[in-house]
């Protein structure tokens, strides 16, 4: 009885083990066919580059350095996102919420960066001497500087948003008070107008008064 006990213990033991392993190859087969989401969208600063690689007429050396400044700024801006999400995502797949296609996304968006660094790194030596060892560094200031001004300029498109608050409300509680004393002058009004007739009812009541007694007293 117990080595049957055993036996069924090691047999259902074997099919989980075999089940897992199955599972896990054919999670690994289809996120290998599966096609690559890109990590992030079409690299804009790339192709403007190889445009004015290509133009004709040829674009002016300024124009070109600009442009692959502007790409290593995009570089840099890339490289991290990418150390930002690495954490997030290496978490969230050891919990199994995200699949490995996910993961070799991140990965291809990793490889295509490393190798965009070493391109524009030798396009730099070619129009100047050892800029490729600078370049990443001036691009590194310029994000920084880019940032610094997006936030300067949030912070005063905000403050200028409470100022037009701040004037449009002192407008709204002028207008409300200016409606508040036309409607209090109205109501003063129509209660002068209403006292007014209730005092010509009152000396008519007294005239008529006045004339019954005198009629009386004729009669007398």
């Amino acid at each position: 009885m117990s080595s049957s006990w055993v036996v069924t213990v090691i047999y259902v033991g074997g099919m989980l083990i075999v089940m897992s392993t199955f599972s896990y190859i054919w999670r690994r087969r289809k996120a290998a066919s599966a096609p690559i989401v890109p990590w992030f969208p079409d690299n804009t600063a790339l192709d403007t580059y190889i445009s004015l690689l290509q133009a004709d007429p040829p674009a002016t050396e300024l124009q070109l350095k600009s442009a692959l400044l502007r790409r290593a700024m995009t570089d840099v801006e890339r490289a991290m996102k990418l150390r930002e999400d690495r954490p997030a995502l290496h978490s969230l797949i050891q919990k199994g919420a995200v699949g490995d296609e996910l993961w070799n996304s991140f990965l291809q968006a990793e490889q295509v960066l490393q190798n965009d660094i070493m391109e524009v790194t030798r396009e730099a030596d070619t129009f100047k001497k050892d800029w490729g060892q600078t370049i990443f560094h001036t691009a590194n200031e310029m994000v920084q500087h880019e940032k610094h001004k997006k936030i300067s300029d949030q912070i005063k498109e905000l403050k200028d948003k409470e100022e037009r608050d701040f004037k449009k409300r002192g407008e709204r509680e002028k207008i409300e008070e200016a409606e508040n004393e036309k409607r209090e002058k109205a109501k003063l009004e129509k209660e002068r107008k209403k006292a007014e007739e209730e005092l010509l009812k009152m000396e008519e009541s007294e005239k008529k008064k006045g004339k019954d007694v005198k009629g009386k007293n004729k009669k007398k």
